[in-house]
């Protein structure tokens, strides 16, 4: 008479509850897999350059940031703020998935809407400084452009680095890729968009130059702001940036591992 003896393998695929294990680990190995898919992170940076361009020629590479028309300068000036952002933190996989700056407004004429353009030429920051008492009326300090400029200083004819703007006022993409109401002063004033994020993304994987942006204003005077310059003791312009990172041979592996987990569960 020949017996037949269950093997250690299928006695234990007949236990009870063995099911519910093997479902518990392929609910483990799916949310391993999903939660390394989409692993977001957040980096915030100050700008490693900035400055004003002023359309009566003048520079402020090294004080407050202006953006907007002054009225209290015959004629009208237009002033523009350039900003720059390292983003060597930031993955070169990285995706995009938010961005925001935020400044800090010190002095304020009218009223007034910021826009912010992705720059298409490399500029320099130089050492000049604005001049004092001049630009957002009495007591708003800073605001007339400095005198003489220096070869390295950012214009609003030339980049500062030898080559001039194609066009006056710095080359930039005409379409905003981003827009706030500015406020007055005391108070901070946020701009974050898809287009901004669209701007990170291809700086961050190199599809086109950083060169960073530029703030500007209508050129209905008076409407000018004064905000923090990266030099300044507190209020720093900041740049927040959320991205997902995404571990390609991880992924993989754990669901190749979950796969098969639920190819041994239907035998």
């Amino acid at each position: 008479m020949t017996i037949f003896t269950a093997s250690p393998v299928r006695r234990l695929l007949v236990c009870p509850g063995f099911y519910d294990i093997r479902f518990s680990l392929l609910l483990v190995l799916t949310g391993m897999a999903l939660s390394s898919i989409a692993a977001a992170a957040t980096v915030t940076v100050t700008p490693s350059r900035d400055a004003t361009i002023f359309s009566s020629g003048g520079v402020n590479g090294i004080g407050d940031l202006f953006a907007g028309t002054s009225g209290t300068i015959t004629p009208s000036d237009q002033r523009r703020a350039l900003l720059y952002f390292d983003l060597a933190a930031i993955p070169a996989d990285a995706v995009i998935t938010d961005v925001s700056l935020t400044l800090s407004v010190l002095a304020a004429q009218g009223s007034e809407t910021g826009s912010l353009h992705r720059l298409l030429q490399a500029w320099a920051e130089g050492d000049q400084a604005a001049g004092a008492g001049a630009g957002i009326g009495a007591g708003g300090g800073g605001g007339a452009p400095s005198s003489p400029v220096g070869d390295n200083d950012v214009t609003w004819t030339t980049t500062g680095l030898g080559p001039a703007w194609a066009n006056a006022g710095a080359d930039f993409i005409p379409a905003a890729s981003g827009s706030a109401l500015l406020p007055l002063a005391g108070n901070t004033v946020t701009f974050s968009s898809a287009g901004m994020a669209s701007d990170v993304q291809g700086w961050v994987d190199a599809s086109f130059g950083n060169f960073g942006w530029i703030i500007t204003g209508s050129d209905i005077a008076p409407n000018v702001r004064k905000f923090a310059s990266r030099e300044a003791v507190s209020g720093q312009p900041e740049l927040s940036v959320t991205y997902n990172v995404i571990p390609i041979p991880a992924a993989v592996w754990l669901f190749g591992s979950a796969l098969g987990l639920l190819g041994w569960m239907r035998h």
